[in-house]
């Protein structure tokens, strides 16, 4: 009973502190970190479910037709409620609850020698109904590709239109991938020197790398948003 109201206290506190995104005209999403497993490459410890979540929310914000929530603000909320989470379609609910969304999508993804596979799912939180699953196998060179796919499969479930221009497909190194993923891990624990020199390393790595470049200009221009 204790925990209940705790929760129910939780969201309550929250919801104050933020607008409820369901009464917005235009579908709103929260992409919550991947669970993940990489072996091969020097990323055995790596969060590459974390990196693949980050570039998910950059390729659903520069789209027409969506609300997406910033990562920094779901962390916000994780830290805030002290909220240990597993990768359970119930806590991804839960979290969506409390920031007033409409969609969350969660899942998993492995990484083997260069062997990507992703399971994610896009959940309606008011229903708890599963309203797309995405399941995809590719190289993680490939992974760019990989995210931009995603997003346009989850476009098509709710029947957005399509975006008008599209990124240019590029293979990623492994390496800067893995870079990346520790990048965003270090900014998620608040050490931005660290994560900085991530995304330096990145980028030395794959100088075109999308995210890694606005990564950049969010932490040295001082906005976390």
């Amino acid at each position: 009973m204790r925990i209940r109201a705790f929760v129910a206290v939780g969201v309550l506190a929250f919801s104050l502190g933020t607008a409820d995104l369901r009464g917005q005209d235009e579908p709103t999403v929260a992409v919550m970190d991947f669970s993940s497993f990489m072996m091969g490459d020097g990323g055995a410890s790596v969060q590459l479910g974390k990196a693949i979540s980050a570039m998910l929310v950059t390729e659903f914000a520069g789209r027409p037709g969506m609300r997406i929530v910033e990562r920094a603000q779901i962390q916000d909320l994780i830290r805030e409620q002290d909220l240990s989470l597993s990768g359970r379609v119930d806590e991804a609910i839960q979290i969506g609850q409390m920031l007033g969304v409409q969609y969350v999508l969660h899942g998993q993804v492995t990484s083997i020698a260069d062997n990507l596979r992703m399971d994610i799912r896009a959940v309606d939180v008011e229903t708890s109904e599963i309203v797309s699953v995405m399941k995809k196998s590719s190289q993680t060179t490939e992974l760019f590709s990989v995210v931009v796919d995603l997003a346009d499969e989850f476009g098509r479930s709710l029947d957005l239109v399509p975006p008008s221009a599209r990124p240019e497909m590029q293979s990623i190194p492994v390496a800067a991938t893995i870079a990346f993923s520790r990048g965003v891990a270090y900014e998620d624990d608040g050490d931005i020197e660290l994560a900085i020199e991530q995304y330096e390393k990145t980028l030395e790595l794959h100088p075109s790398h999308r995210d890694a470049k606005r990564a950049l200009e969010r932490l040295r221009g001082g906005s976390d948003s």
